[in-house]
C-alpha cells in the first residue's frame, strides 16, 4: 500500500516554502524552513522530467568507438553496427535532425545482431513509463526484429525485464519506409526497492546478407507515479531521494563541440569570444578517459590580467547537500607570473535580482614557483555546509581561471563531478540553522 498524501501531490512545484534564503552579509547564510509551510513533498516523490540522456540522439560521441553520447554499443555480431545518418545520405528523424541507424553490411556470417544501451537512475518503488519512434527503412530477404526493454540486475547477474517491447515485421511493402511508428508501454509492477538503476536497451536481430536498416528515434523513460510505493512511512532507500549520481553532463570532456564559446557540450566559456585567456581540449595529459579541459592565457608585450571561466548549470533537487569534485594540474607557468595564477571553482545559485550565493567555494593560488609546475593532477572534493534552498532547481558550476603575466600559462582540469549526498532532502522539514562558508 502506498503512503497517502494530502491533496493531489503530483502537479505541484517541488517545495516553495514560505521562508526564504537570506544573504545578510558575505559569509553568513540563514535558512529558515517551516514545515507547516511548505507545499506537499512526499518523503519518496518520484521523477518529473526525462530520465534517458540524448535520447533524440541529437549529440554524437567524440569517442570513435561509440555513435551517441550516453549510449554504448555492445552485443555486436557479423558486420552489424549503429550509426548516425550515413554520408550522402539525407536524414530520417523523428524528432530532431539525428537518429540511431542499426545497419547490417555484406558479410560472410549471415547472422546479424547488435545491441544499443544506457543505464539510468530511478526511484525504488516508482512506475515508468518507456517509448520510443522506429521506422524500418529497408530491408532483405528475412524478418528483422528490434526489441525495446527496460530492465534492472541483480546482484548475481541475472536480468529482470519491467518492460519489453518486441517488433518483428514480415517483408513486405506495407512495413518497409513507411514512416515512424510510436510505441509506448508502461511497467505492470513498480521497480523493486532494493534497485536504484535500470537498463534501456535495444536489441536489434536479423538474418540477411546484408542491407537492412532500422531506424530508432525519441527514445523516453519517464515516471508515471506520484511517489515511491516502498514503504508506509519512508523511503525503502534512502540515498535515491537526493540522487547520488553525477549531476554534471561531460564531467571528463569527452565530447568536444569545436565551438569558440562552447569547446564542450554542456560547457560555456566566459567570455565568449577567448581573448587573451581561453580553453581547449588536450589529449595528452588527462587524469581520466581521453581528454582534458586545458587553461591557457595568452603570451602579451606587457603583464596583464588575463581570466576565463568554464561554467555548466546543473539541475538539483532542492534540500539536498551537494559534494562538489574534480582534478586539476598546473602545467605550466608562464613569464611574469609571480605569485598571481588562480583556479576558483564554485558551485552557486542565483536570485531573482541576479545576486550571487555561494554553496561551494574552492580557490586554489599557486605560489610556489616552479615548484609547483607540471607535478601530476591533485584532486579536490569539497562538502557544501547547507543544503539546496528550497526554491532552487539548478545550480551554476563554474571553475575561473586568471593570472597576470607576459608568457603563456597552461592549467589543466579533469574529472568533474557534483553528487548529492545520500540523505534525504532538507525541504519540507523543520530545519533551522546558521551556517558560515569557509
Amino acid at each position: 500500500m502506498g503512503r497517502k498524501f494530502p491533496g493531489d501531490c503530483c502537479p505541484r512545484p517541488p517545495c516553495v516554502c514560505s521562508s526564504p534564503v537570506n544573504n545578510r552579509n558575505d559569509n553568513q547564510v540563514k535558512i529558515e524552513i517551516d514545515s507547516l509551510n511548505c507545499c506537499c513533498n512526499p518523503k519518496c516523490p518520484c521523477e518529473s522530467g526525462e530520465l534517458v540522456r540524448n535520447g533524440s540522439f541529437e549529440m554524437i560521441s567524440a569517442n570513435a568507438t561509440q555513435p551517441f553520447v550516453d549510449w554504448r554499443v555492445l552485443n555486436a555480431l557479423s558486420n552489424t553496427i549503429v550509426s548516425r545518418v550515413p554520408i550522402n545520405v539525407a536524414p530520417v528523424a523523428y524528432e530532431g535532425v539525428h537518429s540511431a541507424w542499426f545497419i547490417t553490411e555484406p558479410s560472410e556470417l549471415e547472422q546479424h545482431f547488435i545491441s544499443l544501451q544506457q543505464n539510468v537512475t530511478v526511484t525504488p518503488g516508482c512506475i515508468y513509463r518507456f517509448s520510443f519512434a522506429e521506422n524500418l527503412l529497408t530491408a532483405s530477404d528475412f524478418t528483422p526484429s528490434l526489441t525495446g526493454r527496460v530492465f534492472y540486475t541483480d546482484g548475481a547477474g541475472s536480468q529482470f525485464d519491467l518492460i519489453s517491447i518486441f517488433i518483428e515485421k514480415d517483408i513486405n511493402i506495407s512495413n518497409i519506409d513507411r514512416g515512424y511508428t510510436f510505441h509506448q508501454k508502461t511497467a505492470d509492477i513498480p521497480v523493486p526497492c532494493d534497485v536504484s538503476r535500470v537498463t534501456v536497451q535495444f536489441d536489434f536481430s536479423v538474418r540477411d546478407d546484408g542491407g537492412t536498416i532500422w531506424l530508432l528515434d525519441g527514445v523516453s523513460l519517464r515516471a508515471v507515479s506520484c511517489a515511491s510505493s516502498c514503504s508506509q512511512h519512508d523511503c525503502a532507500v534512502a540515498r535515491d531521494i537526493c540522487q547520488p549520481g553525477n549531476l554534471v553532463r561531460n564531467g571528463g570532456f569527452e565530447d568536444i563541440s569545436g565551438s569558440v564559446d562552447s569547446p564542450f557540450l554542456y560547457w560555456r566559456q566566459i567570455p565568449e569570444t577567448g581573448g587573451q585567456a581561453f580553453i581547449e581540449s588536450r589529449s595528452d595529459t588527462p587524469y581520466e578517459g581521453a581528454f582534458a579541459a586545458i587553461f591557457i592565457s595568452s603570451a602579451t608585450a606587457l603583464a596583464e590580467l588575463k581570466s576565463v571561466s568554464l561554467r555548466q548549470i546543473v539541475p538539483v533537487t532542492p534540500g539536498c547537500r551537494l559534494e562538489l569534485s574534480f582534478a586539476e594540474n598546473f602545467l605550466e607557468r608562464g613569464e611574469s607570473s609571480g605569485t598571481t595564477p588562480r583556479l576558483i571553482a564554485r558551485v552557486y545559485w542565483v536570485n531573482d535580482s541576479g545576486t550571487e550565493f555561494d554553496l561551494i567555494y574552492v580557490p586554489i593560488a599557486k605560489v610556489d614557483g616552479e615548484n609547483d609546475e607540471d607535478k601530476g593532477y591533485s584532486f579536490h572534493k569539497r562538502t557544501a555546509d547547507i543544503p539546496v534552498p528550497c526554491n532552487v532547481s539548478s545550480v551554476y558550476i563554474e571553475f575561473e581561471f586568471s593570472v597576470t603575466n607576459t608568457g603563456n600559462t597552461q592549467w589543466l582540469l579533469d574529472s568533474v563531478q557534483l553528487r548529492s549526498l545520500p540523505w534525504e532532502s532538507a525541504c519540507c522539514q523543520e530545519f533551522k540553522g546558521v551556517a558560515k562558508h569557509d
